[in-house]
């Protein structure tokens, strides 16, 4: 497989499973149960606000697909200094703030997955970035994957 045909095929799948989520629920609107409603609120807020400091960090660079941006720059600064995927954890915590609306089996399954092909996806562009740029593995050694500080990752450069 081709490195453009597994980028649109993990670009589709990311957007594939978000929007299954986020139908899975709208069929549970009506629901009158909905006891972690400010929890799953601020996720979700808090996903957005991840995506915004993301979006504003890598605006010279930004583009859907995990393949590096034809003579873009490498971006560390900002929040990318803390994670080096923070759109994908925005996108996450958006997902999990929606499949706790949705209090549903099936949309912590395809959370579940949304997480998997997240991770799949970042392994794919931190390799494409390695690739591109020489300062990726440095970069790379010392900056946690999606989630900050986790399993050794916030090392001192």
């Amino acid at each position: 497989m081709t490195n453009v045909a597994k980028a649109r095929l993990l670009v589709s799948a990311q957007f594939t499973l978000l929007g299954a989520i986020g139908l899975v629920a709208l069929a549970h609107v009506d629901s009158k149960i909905h006891n972690y409603l400010i929890e799953e609120a601020l996720t979700i807020a808090a996903g957005f606000i991840v995506l915004i400091f993301a979006w504003h960090a890598l605006r010279p660079s930004l583009q859907i697909s995990p393949i590096p941006k034809e003579g873009a720059i490498f971006i560390s600064r900002g929040i990318y200094q803390y994670v080096r995927h923070p759109m994908y954890l925005g996108v996450i915590l958006v997902g999990f703030g929606i499949a706790g609306f949705a209090d549903s089996l099936v949309s912590w399954i395809f959370e579940f997955l949304l997480i998997i092909v997240l991770n799949f996806k970042a392994t794919f562009e931190d390799g494409l970035l390695r690739e591109t740029y020489p300062e990726a593995w440095h970069y790379q050694s010392h900056t946690a994957k999606v989630f900050p500080c986790m399993s050794g990752a916030c090392k001192t450069h």
